[in-house]
């Protein structure tokens, strides 16, 4: 199976894209929210965009995939007693 480009981008690249620029971005800053660091509530809140990617992902591209196996051999290796 070769996953679809799109699919790639979304669930894949865009939020190691995400994460490292708002590292960049968001490194040096001394900003707080509710006492935690800016950065720090930027890599929380990232965890459920990432997740939400990776189902939109899914659902636009890989939903309807045909995920099955390649055809293996039916032989069972027998084993020695």
């Amino acid at each position: 199976m070769i996953p679809k480009t799109a699919s790639v981008v979304i669930a894949l690249i865009t939020p190691v894209v995400l994460v490292t620029l708002g590292v960049l971005l968001l490194g040096g800053s001394t900003a707080t929210i509710f006492g935690v660091p800016l950065i720090l509530m930027f890599m929380f809140v990232m965890f459920p965009v990432t997740s939400l990617l990776m189902w939109i992902s899914w659902r636009l591209f890989d939903q309807n995939a045909d995920y099955q196996l390649d055809e293996l051999d039916d032989s069972t290796p027998e084993v020695a007693p």
